[in-house]
């Protein structure tokens, strides 16, 4: 079975399942879908961290599911605490816990790799983390199953259109990043494209978005071009470590960070232009 079959048949069962989670399952705020948020984050993070002890020499200071604490805490924030920032204070806690321990950690090879470790560390903590508490700040929306429809919508519409247009359009036009080669300038203009046109049809067309055609165009837009950056993102860490996926977990794709690259960075992008509108309303 080829990998293109395999990544097709991944994302017929993939996307039905998850759309049957936000529709079937709304119970205490879309539990289920932010445990699934949780679960994905600490996979991703067990992958961070194999990619990252390729380079460092020593072990990181944190073990790698202890950054998922922040989606925890933001999902206890809006659930019950809605005034208190637990998800900053458990960013914060978990950065500096890091850092005292390098005060005793530094001790063995006498602070030569405290930076390399902290860096790493650090990065550890925020990249799946930090980025993936934004899909519980979706959970916690009005009308919350149809922007987390359409985010999906926007991202995936980006991802598949890129592929296929790349493929059909993109042999002589490849190479615009060098971090990803088989990257083309067909399948770029597609990723960006397509999203726009779909957030412009649901903006003109359904109510409750709260946006209209032309806003929901440029966050489409927006949205397909942070979820480029992400994969580049993804990419760089990959070809830093010399490895071709970040792990066998999806088939026909890689690792679960191959599988959410996209959405990390575009789910930021999408949650700070729905308060923006809220703001202005």
């Amino acid at each position: 079975m080829t990998s293109n079959i395999k990544r097709i048949i991944t994302g017929v069962i993939a996307i039905p399942l998850l759309a049957a989670i936000i529709l079937l399952l709304p119970q205490y705020n879309y539990l289920c879908f932010a445990i699934l948020v949780l679960v994905v984050a600490i996979i991703g993070s067990y992958e961070l961290h194999s990619i990252l002890s390729k380079h460092t020499t020593g072990k990181l200071l944190l073990p790698p599911y202890l950054g998922s604490i922040q989606i925890i805490a933001t999902y206890i924030q809006y659930s019950y605490f809605p005034k208190y920032n637990l998800t900053l204070y458990s960013l914060i806690g978990l950065i500096f816990i890091a850092l005292a321990m390098e005060i005793k950690k530094g001790e063995t090879d006498n602070f030569k790799n405290s930076i390399e470790r902290l860096s790493y560390t650090v990065l550890q903590i925020v990249y799946p983390n930090t980025f993936a508490i934004f899909f519980v700040k979706f959970c916690f929306l009005e009308n919350a199953w149809l922007y987390l429809l359409i985010f999906f919508a926007l991202v995936f519409g980006s991802d598949t259109f890129a592929y296929f247009f790349g493929m059909l359009f993109g042999k002589n036009n490849k190479g615009i990043v060098k971090v990803s080669p088989n990257k083309s300038i067909a399948g770029f203009i597609a990723a960006l494209l397509v999203p726009a046109i779909i957030g412009c049809i649901c903006g003109a067309l359904i109510k409750e978005f709260e946006v209209d055609g032309i806003l929901g165009f440029f966050l489409g837009l927006a949205t397909a071009a942070s979820a480029a950056i992400g994969d580049l993102v993804e990419s760089v860490l990959k070809r830093s470590a010399n490895i071709k996926d970040s792990g066998k977990i999806i088939p026909g794709r890689g690792g679960m960070l191959d599988s959410i690259d996209s959405l990390l960075f575009a789910a930021p992008v999408f949650i700070a232009f729905m308060h923006f509108m809220q703001y202005v309303a």
